[in-house]
Parts: structure tokens; C-alpha cells; sequence
């Protein structure tokens, strides 16, 4: 049942560009100051522009503390950058959600 909406989905993408072969690369890691970024088993990562600057922003779960990482963009949308993060906060605590 699963392969039909792969399907669907292949065969949508295909007619887009006829006579166009279509080629797949393999995946990229996202880097932060120059390294990839791992935050454990079962990541969650979001593109969305948490500090509202205009900039779409990495924010990711780890799964085995339960925290919630902000990477702040610092390039454009096209070509993010990131160097570094912070754990989001509530009331001046670290979020923390129940993980394993």
C-alpha cells in the first residue's frame, strides 16, 4: 500500500520537466561552523524563522534528552549558515520534553 503514494509522487515529479532524465544525489549533511550537525537518534528537524528575522532557522529535538535546539541562520534561505546554538527556553528554563 505504501508504494502507491511513492508512486504518485514520482510519476507527478517526472512530468513536470519531459525529456528531462531525472537524477537523485545523495543526501547532504547540514553543517554548524563547519561540521555536521548530530543530535542523536531520531531528530526532528524545522526550517522556520524563530527569531523573525527574515531568515528561516534550524530548530531540532533530541530524542534522548528530551531538549530542543536553536541553530540562528545567518546566511540567506538558499545558502543557510549556521555556528552554533542555543537550547530553547520557557520562563528562563530549558524545555525539556519526555523522550525513550
Amino acid at each position: 500500500m505504501q508504494k502507491l503514494p511513492m508512486l504518485v509522487v514520482v510519476t507527478f515529479l517526472a512530468s513536470l520537466a519531459p525529456g528531462v532524465a531525472t537524477r537523485f544525489t545523495g543526501p547532504e549533511m547540514i553543517e554548524d561552523n563547519g561540521s555536521p550537525i548530530d543530535v542523536g537518534y531520531y531528530g526532528a528537524p524545522v526550517m522556520f524563522d524563530w527569531n523573525q528575522d527574515g531568515a528561516k532557522d534550524l530548530v531540532c529535538g533530541q530524542f534522548t534528552s528530551g531538549m530542543i535546539r536553536f541553530y540562528p541562520n545567518l546566511g540567506p534561505d538558499t545558502a543557510p549558515v549556521f555556528n552554533g546554538f542555543s537550547y530553547l527556553e520557557a520562563d528562563g528554563a530549558q524545555i525539556t520534553l519526555p523522550s525513550g
